[in-house]
């Protein structure tokens, strides 16, 4: 995955232009930059010597437990025990294997991610590793603030919807207002921060229009996360049609070059990766019970990070079964390739009836 560990560098390391107007940060980046290369090196050894994938992205979902109930939440569609959560204690093993192994980002989410007591002293604890946080924003106040402006290693991530109107119909009556107030308080600290939106049918002709990318920018946005809407309840009407992706695609390479803002795109065009990036090839994911997954779309485990180390959960038969057959999955609905080929998952159970692998949880 070496065309994928380069957009990386690219956009991280190289390009630092979402650091305008944020120069204190400049030291910080540095040496997250010089982490990152060294990750990459980590990863490249275990390849290499194990031929084990080790992504560069794992994504920690540390809760469900939420302050809101949105539409379509796909977290809230999974409906996962609150009282299996991995604890602190759990977390903090868990970051420290995935360092050593060579994951240079975290990405936390939820639920909401500030539910969880003490998660902030975990990222203190790794100066060098970025953490990106999805959040609703609404806790960011008082002492969370405080530790928050503290941490150059932590990007808050802030979720809209689009407009006004579509941010409160998903989010509920008032949620836009108090979360642009929340922003202009972290712009106004020079603090680096994003928001991240789920694109859909009805919203892509507004959130990529100029005038409301800078909107975005002037309110101190540096880091635009645009999450494919990925069909978890049903609703294909909000999937995003072919020729919207290419528009998407065509977008956000204008956004690279001629903003201060470094978009994302999530699942993102696995296709350039010669498919699906789940299961370790790109990234991976930890469900809040602990339980292994390729992907946070696509909630199926065979193994649980309580009950062994990071490095021997990734060569759980599933995720190497997704890994080298990573080719054979291809987007369809919905951006994620995995969750489309959801047939691929079942074949792959039904041969392996003699006892039961994983679960859907």
């Amino acid at each position: 995955m070496q065309l994928f560990d380069d957009q990386l560098k690219s956009q991280l390391v190289t390009n630092r232009n979402f650091l305008n107007g944020r120069s204190h940060y400049l030291t910080a980046f540095s040496r997250i930059s010089t982490r990152l290369l060294l990750q990459e090196r980590r990863r490249a050894y275990y390849l290499n010597r194990e031929s084990l994938s080790v992504p560069p992205i794992m994504i920690i979902s540390i809760t469900n437990a939420c302050n809101l109930n949105c539409l379509d939440c796909y977290a809230n569609e999974q409906d996962r025990n609150r009282d299996e959560e991995m604890d602190l204690k759990t977390l903090r093993y868990l970051i420290a294997d995935a360092k050593a192994l060579g994951v240079g980002i975290i990405m936390l989410a939820g639920g909401e991610p500030l539910m969880k007591k003490g998660i902030l002293d975990l990222v203190s604890e790794h100066p060098d590793m970025l953490f990106v946080m999805f959040t609703n924003g609404l806790l960011i106040r008082g002492r969370i603030l405080e530790q928050m402006e503290t941490l150059r290693n932590l990007i808050p991530v802030i979720s809209l919807e689009g407009t006004k109107e579509q941010t409160d119909l998903r989010r509920g009556p008032g949620y836009y207002d108090k979360t642009i107030h929340i922003m202009d308080t972290l712009n106004k600290k020079k603090m680096l921060f994003g928001t991240s939106i789920t694109v859909t049918r009805d919203n892509l002709n507004d959130v990529i229009r100029d005038e409301y990318l800078r909107n975005l920018e002037t309110s101190g946005v540096r880091g635009l996360f645009l999450i494919e809407y990925v069909p978890c309840s049903g609703n294909l009407d909000l999937c995003l049609l072919p020729d919207q992706k290419e528009r998407l695609i065509h977008k956000v390479k204008q956004i690279r070059k001629d903003y201060s803002m470094l978009p994302v795109v999530l699942p993102g065009n696995e296709d350039q990766y010669g498919g699906c990036l789940a299961a370790g090839r790109g990234f991976l994911h930890i469900a809040s019970t602990g339980a292994v997954e390729a992907c946070p779309f696509a909630p199926y485990s065979d193994v649980n990070v309580k009950d062994m180390h990071l490095i021997d959960a990734l060569r759980s038969p599933l995720l190497s079964h997704i890994r080298q057959n990573h080719h054979l999955l291809e987007e369809g609905q919905g951006g994620c390739a995995l969750y489309q080929n959801d047939a691929f998952i079942r074949d792959y159970e039904a041969k392996r009836t003699s006892h039961k692998c994983f679960s859907l949880v």
